[in-house]
């Protein structure tokens, strides 16, 4: 006899399946420096997959104090998202390591330079949104594995989106340990529920109720760019006067 399927738990248990099938699409995407993984160097991309309504909307309401104190518009619109979708994936790189290439690309000749000359500001980077710098290969590697993941969320017909932000209130609230990563938000529904959302117009940050995070940058006043959108940032320190460990 036929057994129709019920949407609702259709649609949780499939994003689910999909969402494992691209967190093994990142971590076998191709990375710089193959044969350091054959010598036993540990793996460095992190996978966390987020589903649970009251976590995708803890991840939210991080978004919305953080638009309060950029006084950016963006990031209400990618709040009213992870509260929509089904799920979120997310892909970063933790306790990463250089592929020591000495390739230059960082601006340093050797990759031991680097790791040496940036240590201060690595260290210095707990306030901001993501931790730097990192090595610029290992940056290109995450983008080679949200792309790959990305790309098998569409051969299984999952609608996908790759966000920053959503990334970045993970990081700040625990949920993921990767010092840079993407958020790949996940949804099976008739229509996407990501790429027609309208940015929310005429916030009055001042009226917001919103704590603190505790992160930097934060926001000018009447600094607002791309009709509110974005906005002008205070930078950390004086620019003609950068931090130790810098330059």
């Amino acid at each position: 006899m036929a057994e129709p399927l019920d949407y609702d738990s259709l649609r949780t248990e499939t994003v689910l399946q999909v969402a494992k099938l691209m967190a093994g699409a990142a971590i076998t995407a191709p990375k710089s420096g193959g044969q350091l993984f054959l010598a036993g160097k540990h793996n460095f991309m992190e996978t966390v997959v987020v589903s649970d309504p009251d976590d995708r909307r803890a991840l939210a309401e991080w978004c919305r104090a953080r638009g309060k104190e950029r006084r950016e518009a963006i990031w209400f619109r990618d709040a009213d998202v992870a509260e929509a979708v089904d799920a979120i994936l997310f892909v970063g790189i933790a306790d990463w390591y250089p592929p020591n290439y000495d390739c230059g690309a960082c601006g340093y000749a050797t990759c031991a330079e680097f790791l040496h000359a940036t240590k201060g500001l690595r260290d210095d980077s707990a306030e901001l949104e993501f931790a730097g710098p990192t090595c610029n290969l290992r940056d290109i590697d995450l983008g080679i594995a949200v792309g790959s993941a990305a790309k098998t969320a569409a051969i299984h017909s999952i609608d996908c989106r790759c966000q920053t932000r959503v990334a970045v209130a993970a990081r700040k609230i625990g949920v993921i340990r990767a010092d840079v990563a993407v958020a790949l938000s996940l949804s099976m529904t008739h229509k996407s529920v990501g790429f027609d959302r309208k940015i929310p117009d005429s916030l009055d940050y001042d009226a917001l109720d919103y704590p603190a995070t505790d992160t930097l940058p934060i926001g000018t006043p009447d600094g607002s760019r791309y009709g509110g959108a974005r906005n002008r940032q205070q930078p950390r320190y004086a620019l003609d006067h950068p931090p130790s460990g810098e330059g």
